[in-house]
């Protein structure tokens, strides 16, 4: 019995001592992340070329993200966390390539490239896939994963926490559906033109009705019956604030 509660006493200590460690870890990934945001995000397009001159913060997110146990983190916690290393991971490639104009131009970009997470290696699209949208399949997620590209929903300048991530992932959704860059309305022609990210993961957006009844969740100005869809081409010009 002694034996028992000893072995019950040091699974606990394990449990406590990994927990407090994966805390601390997503604390320096938060931290790290909110520097780097605030000193190279603006209006949504990345400094790349100031990252890549002192890439500090970037490298020290990045390592962290390496060490932590995602085991130990609540479902909030990893939510926040998958968000910010899918957005990391696409920085430290853009970073480990530049100068380029278009993350098209390498083509291992999204599912050769590897980075490392919680101990596993898995590429950007394994990350977003078989990762974050398995364990939670939000279609709000489309508007906060930010591919380095021009016709992506702008990067958000501060990284997501457990704390608030369902706040940012409703501002940022209503932000990028009232955004004519993502959505634009032409009434003459009774026409909604769309971003193609809503032809590509079109199943998400439309588990409960059609595109339309989706987007007038969100949108300021509902879009009238009897309106079509159709896709504007995606640029993929690099989101580069220079």
């Amino acid at each position: 019995m002694k034996i028992q509660s000893y072995k019950f006493l040091l699974v606990v200590v394990w449990i406590l001592v990994g927990s407090a460690f994966a805390k601390a870890q997503l604390s320096t990934i938060n931290t790290a992340t909110r520097e780097l945001f605030a000193n190279h995000v603006a209006a949504g397009q990345v400094d790349y070329a100031a990252i890549k001159k002192d890439p500090t913060n970037l490298n020290t997110a990045i390592q962290s993200i390496k060490k932590i146990n995602l085991n130990s983190l609540t479902a909030a916690e990893r939510k926040a966390l998958l968000i910010n290393a899918y957005n990391l991971f696409t920085i430290k490639g853009v970073v480990d390539a530049y100068p380029i104009k278009s993350v098209m131009d390498d083509a291992s970009f999204f599912d050769a490239t590897r980075y490392e997470l919680g101990g596993e290696m898995v590429s950007l699209n394994q990350l977003e896939k078989q990762i974050l949208f398995k364990e939670f399949p939000d279609p709000r997620l489309h508007f906060v994963l930010v591919c380095g590209a021009v016709s992506c929903p702008p990067l958000n300048n501060k990284p997501f926490t457990a704390e608030n991530t369902e706040f940012m992932l409703k501002k940022l959704t209503r932000a990028a559906i009232n955004n004519p860059a993502l959505v634009k309305i032409d009434m003459h022609e009774k026409v909604a033109y769309v971003s193609k990210i809503f032809d590509w993961y079109a199943a998400d957006f439309t588990k409960k009705g059609t595109l339309i009844d989706y987007l007038n969740t969100y949108r300021e100005d509902m879009i009238p019956d009897g309106f079509s869809v159709k896709f504007m081409s995606y640029n993929w010009s690099l989101n580069d604030a220079k």
